[in-house]
């Protein structure tokens, strides 16, 4: 069997996995699967080697393509296992056993991330400029650590069951996103996110840069405790022109044009709010279980990943921390126990020459008796 042919059965079989893909999702691998067609799809399965992968994800890579050659690598994986689980083609085992040995090359760390003043910059300037929507979506963004999709939401095929009912538009429908009933009158923000379907709950009335913008946008009381003055329905970002939620690329276009004009590198995307945000909550020593909690993740080496703190800073404070532990005086034994432990010593020593006293006496004793009848 050719890849290819795996490839086309892997997109139609019914018990395979790709249909329970999310429609963006299927997209974009869509175009990658395209792409691993074309280039290996005339080659059968068991003239596939190990150093015949290692040879195409040096063509993927490219360079520095990192995130095409991760994909390729991924995705390859995913075909194989599909092979191997519902075709159970013999050579698609002996692929996946293959890729279980091998390691490819990742992409260096990042050392991207939007800091909590660049936050505040584009905030700014996005509410001078008459785009309140973009400011609030980046409070969210940043401070509440919410993924882009999780505040502004996406469209997709309104024939599509995911995502449920949503806000029909034409054709399409717009889901995930924030709205306001998902903030309850006490300012708590409970959210279902779009990645791991594992709920956010914040307290927005401790992310001073959300309720900065809620008071701008007049939800929440400007002086005294703060309350919910003003209830809105709906998306909680919309676009001004149209009174609609945005698409990704259009909330992307006008986020760079401000972030520009603030002077923050093209390198740091609006995505790096997340990043930012948990490398900020590291920095303030935050546990780092309630960090991976607060971020939704599984796992805490992902929350990791997102750590973009200075690594000299680290080191300094395990440094210091070390100094600080060295310097603090050791453990001192109380007097009472010094003079019970003598005691100890003195009546045990005592008792040892006591015996050896009497058994001495004892000896010599019978020694003289001995000498008195020998005469």
């Amino acid at each position: 069997m050719k890849l290819r042919k795996l490839i086309r059965r892997y997109q139609t079989h019914p018990l395979s996995r790709w249909h329970g893909l999310r429609h963006a999702t299927k997209v974009n691998h869509i175009n990658l699967l395209r792409q691993i067609d074309q280039r290996h799809g005339h080659v059968k399965l068991k003239r596939i080697k190990g150093r015949t992968l290692i040879k195409w994800h040096a063509r993927w890579l490219d360079g520095g393509k990192y995130s095409s050659a991760r994909a390729f690598i991924k995705k390859i994986r995913v075909v194989f296992g599909f092979g191997l689980t519902i075709l159970e083609d013999k050579e698609c085992a002996r692929l996946r056993q293959v890729m279980s040995a091998m390691r490819f090359p990742g992409a260096p760390k990042g050392k991207q991330r939007l800091t909590a003043e660049q936050a505040i910059a584009v905030r700014q300037r996005a509410w001078r400029g008459g785009w309140a929507s973009v400011a609030l979506a980046q409070a969210f963004q940043f401070e509440i650590m919410l993924r882009q999709k999780d505040v502004i939401g996406e469209y997709i095929p309104a024939s599509l069951r995911e995502g449920g009912a949503g806000i029909v538009v034409g054709d399409e429908k717009w889901v995930r996103g924030l709205f306001w009933s998902e903030i309850s009158d006490d300012l708590i923000l409970r959210h279902q996110t779009s990645k791991t379907g594992k709920q956010v709950v914040a307290d927005l009335k401790l992310a001073p840069m959300v309720m900065e913008d809620l008071r701008r946008v007049g939800v929440v009381s400007r002086r005294g405790l703060p309350r919910i003055v003003k209830w809105l329905d709906g998306p909680v970002i919309t676009d001004e022109r149209t009174g609609l939620p945005y698409y990704a690329w259009d909330f992307r276009r006008i986020w760079r044009t401000i972030a520009r004009a603030e002077g923050i590198p093209d390198a740091v995307c609006n995505m790096h709010s997340r990043h930012g945000a948990i490398t900020e909550a590291f920095d303030a020593g935050a546990d780092p279980d309630f960090i991976r909690a607060a971020a939704t993740h599984s796992e805490l080496a992902t929350t990791q990943g997102y750590n973009r703190g200075e690594e000299l800073r680290r080191s300094s404070a395990v440094l210091r921390a070390r100094v600080r532990q060295r310097a603090k005086p050791a453990h001192r034994v109380g007097r009472r126990d010094v003079r019970l432990t003598r005691m100890s010593r003195t009546t045990k020593a005592g008792i040892d020459v006591s015996s050896r006293s009497r058994h001495a006496s004892g000896h010599q004793s019978g020694h003289a008796r001995r000498s008195e009848s020998a005469a």
